[in-house]
């Protein structure tokens, strides 16, 4: 029995608009997920100093690759990214700001997580910021892949459990520039310069712990010139006063406090 033009014609009208239907939903980068899907929370407990962060998620495709030409105009491929800003949500009475993400968006590219970036920022109205003019945040890299961010060189901390809760110390670190600008400017110290952390791909969530002790500040001061010798000039919260070098030195501050504690107590 032979079906009429019209009803073959409805059929694959319902066809079409189904999977354009579902493309619209899913997204070219596969952003609709479904509930089913391995997913990863980040998190950040967030002192009252700082602002909420904002979570940076990449995600890259070994399946879809794009070009790129070296300086001798050379072709290369890469694994292609897809990246998105999301707006983390306030846990349930706590002040610790997470998002949960899917590990792998699947779709046409094959989409997987590769990593996580945010910042530490000063909230701004915060009393730390009297008298400063300008604020430098500290940047956060969670590493789900082999794709490494440049200035690592390939050189991450390993968490190899599936839950995870990173403390790390921070110190406010004040610079008074003169030798370029005349200005005030805050940031952040700590043990180390670059904060990225590698994580197993059945990681389910990393909750990231800033400790920042605003009573302990160090402060650089540059020289009017570098003239006659003149060097820059670093100032611990304690007094203790170093010539010549720009970098706080992470286990001295430590000690300081420590020392400061033992005292109060």
């Amino acid at each position: 029995m032979s079906c009429p033009h019209g009803y073959i014609k409805v059929k694959h009208n319902k066809r079409l608009l189904l999977t354009i239907f579902y493309l619209l939903l899913s997204g070219c980068d596969g952003s609709f997920f479904s509930s089913d899907v391995r997913k990863v929370t980040i998190a950040m407990d967030t002192p009252d100093l700082l602002e909420k962060p904002w979570f940076s998620v990449t995600y890259r495709s070994h399946k879809c690759q794009r070009t790129r030409r070296d300086g001798d105009f050379k072709k290369h491929y890469e694994d292609d990214s897809s990246v998105t800003t999301y707006e983390p949500e306030r846990e349930k009475n706590s002040n610790i700001y997470s998002v949960t993400v899917p590990v792998e968006k699947g779709w046409y590219c094959d989409w997987k997580l590769s990593n996580v970036e945010f910042k530490l920022k000063y909230k701004k109205g915060s009393e730390i910021l009297e008298g400063i003019d300008k604020t430098i945040s500290k940047r956060i890299t969670f590493v789900f892949d082999e794709h490494y961010p440049r200035v690592t060189n390939g050189l991450t901390e390993f968490r190899p459990s599936k839950a995870q809760v990173i403390n790390e110390v921070f110190y406010p670190f004040k610079t008074e520039n003169h030798l370029v600008g005349n200005y005030i400017d805050l940031s952040f110290t700590g043990r180390v310069y670059f904060y990225f952390y590698r994580f197993n791909n059945n990681i389910e969530r990393v909750l990231f712990r800033p400790i920042i002790h605003t009573d302990e500040m160090v402060i650089l001061t540059d020289p009017l010139t570098l003239k006659h010798g003149e060097k820059v000039k670093l100032v611990y919260p304690d007094g203790y006063v170093e010539y010549g070098n720009p970098f706080p030195d992470f286990d001295r501050l430590q000690k300081i406090r420590r020392e400061r504690q033992q005292t109060r107590n």
